[in-house]
């Protein structure tokens, strides 16, 4: 038989409590009491009740706690992917840019070319001028 000691609610003293026989005995006025095991079942279904009710709460928040971290992780996965794809658009972009200063660049080349070889035809037409300008002077020359 196990026993409790807890206050008399009458005089204060000292009461024992037979938790076998859901008696309590005051050891001062000798005042009885014996419990309602119905009362006494109800509160140990409420407090399993509320254990359960606890532990279902302790579990959603493990759940929404998880589905948040795997939020967290597709969206920091997204900003990884994000900034992938902003640094290749800036390297293509930069890669772009250069390919344009290239063209650009022959572009001057082929431009130069053209006013070298037309300086050239200028040279050609005007050396020529020149020897025929001095076969003219000869000619006269031995004319004249």
């Amino acid at each position: 038989m196990a026993l409790k000691s807890y206050q008399c609610s009458n005089c204060g003293a000292n009461l024992n409590i037979d938790t076998f026989n859901l008696t309590a005995q005051c050891d001062y006025c000798g005042q009885k009491l014996t419990f309602d095991t119905e009362e006494i079942a109800e509160i140990f279904e409420e407090r399993e009740k509320t254990k359960r009710m606890k532990a279902a709460e302790e579990e959603q928040t493990k759940r929404r706690i998880k589905e948040e971290e795997e939020r967290t992780k597709r969206e920091e996965a997204q900003l990884k992917h994000d900034a992938e794809v902003k640094k290749m658009q800036s390297d293509t972009d930069e890669f772009m840019e250069g390919a344009r200063r290239v063209k650009d660049g022959f572009e001057t080349v082929r431009s130069v070319t053209n006013t070298v070889k037309t300086i050239a035809i200028c040279v050609v037409v005007g050396i020529v001028l020149i020897v025929a300008l001095i076969a003219l002077i000869n000619i006269l020359k031995h004319l004249g």
